[in-house]
């Protein structure tokens, strides 16, 4: 998969280098002799997900994206940038219940979100907060048994939405965004 992500990356212009941990990606018009702007973990689309690597990148804080690549039989990339969430205090719109009894979902719900079916968008939940006319967020419960197509799937819907994906992940809430890099 590496190999597959490296080539797609070059053949955009872009300057990537491979060690042990993934491909460092560095933008155009930036020096390789600074920190990489990007890690760049590889995926196949067929793979059972796993976050591991990704959320021990991102718990280092380093100032540099995390990227996903997922790579098809036909050797095409498709990007997404991962971030970890953190869910701030907010508070229900007045009139509103929460009616959601969903385990996973009651630190959301304790802090204040809004949370109702996502079954329309595809998802587990769509989520408010106190700002929002339209859900900002659409929220998949992942399994180990989940495949990163599963994943595709979800961000494309919310991307075509206008909407962020985030997915739980054990204890993680991991937005994935697509990128063109």
């Amino acid at each position: 998969m590496e190999y597959y992500t490296y080539r797609d990356l070059k053949e955009r212009g872009l300057i990537v280098k491979s060690d042990e941990k993934g491909l460092r990606l560095y933008d155009r018009n930036t020096s390789t002799k600074n920190s990489a702007s990007a890690i760049v973990y590889c995926y196949n689309f067929q793979n059972n997900i796993n976050f591991t690597k990704v959320i021990e990148d991102l718990e280092t804080d380093l100032e540099r994206r995390t990227q996903i690549a997922i790579v098809d039989n036909e050797g095409d990339v498709v990007y997404y940038i991962a971030d970890l969430v953190q869910w701030p205090e907010t508070k229900l719109k007045k009139g509103i219940e929460n009616s959601n009894n969903d385990p996973k979902m009651k630190e959301l719900i304790d802090k204040g979100y809004q949370v109702n079916s996502g079954l329309k968008f595809g998802t587990h939940y769509r989520v408010y907060n106190y700002e929002s006319e339209h859900a900002p967020w659409l929220i998949h419960i992942t399994e180990k048994n989940h495949n990163w197509l599963d994943v595709a799937r979800m961000i494309r819907v919310g991307h075509g939405v206008n909407k962020i994906i985030v997915l739980t992940y054990g204890d993680y809430w991991i937005s994935l965004k697509w990128t063109k890099p």
